[in-house]
């Protein structure tokens, strides 16, 4: 699926939770980020991430600090190289895609309370 076919099916509720990886949740950010400026993009990914959360019986799994986190990151490179496709950007941004980038930033413990689900906290 392209970036834009994830982020429509993450929107309208039809994204398969179980073929939803890391890369397709950076790769939909990054459309999100293309379509919508910073805010109105985050909200907007935030619902679906919850919703789909919510429909896969995980809603613990959804956290607003590392989707705030993320999108604040993705954001942020995007503003240094704007234009590029999601494609494109990730080749130039492989650590988005390596575990712990958030960790480097927030103590485990931190990001582990119910209140880091709800409100993005800074680190």
């Amino acid at each position: 699926m392209t970036p834009r076919e994830i982020l429509g099916r993450l929107d309208d509720g039809s994204l398969d939770p179980a073929g939803f990886s890391h890369r397709d949740h950076v790769r939909a950010a990054h459309e999100a980020l293309r379509q919508d400026e910073f805010f109105a993009a985050t909200a907007r990914f935030a619902a679906g991430l919850r919703r789909l959360t919510e429909r896969a019986g995980v809603p613990e799994k959804y956290s607003a600090t590392i989707t705030f986190a993320f999108m604040s990151l993705i954001a942020e490179r995007m503003a240094r190289d704007p234009g590029q496709d999601a494609e494109a950007f990730l080749a130039q941004n492989p650590d988005l895609l390596a575990g712990g980038l958030v960790a480097r930033h927030y103590a485990p413990d931190r990001l582990a309370t119910p209140l880091s689900r709800h409100v993005a906290l800074m680190p």
